[in-house]
């Protein structure tokens, strides 16, 4: 039960920190930065990595009260 908790709070706070680590990082792009790259492929490439860091945080945090309790 508590590991299916765990999935469900990484993806709830995993796709809120992918969704707003998509819109500041595209923001800076456009304005900030000047390359030859597309500001929406490098603002998706850094909300995935929000994601995966906040979800694996996630079932580590079950993982570790799992280990405690």
């Amino acid at each position: 039960m508590i590991l299916e908790l765990g999935v469900v709070m990484g993806l709830a706070f995993g796709l809120l920190a992918g969704a707003c680590a998509f819109a500041i990082s595209y923001a800076e792009y456009k304005r900030n930065w000047s390359f030859h790259g597309s500001a929406a492929k490098m603002a998706l490439r850094s909300a995935l990595i929000a994601f995966a860091f906040f979800f694996v945080a996630a079932i580590g945090l079950v993982t570790l009260l799992r280990m405690v309790m």
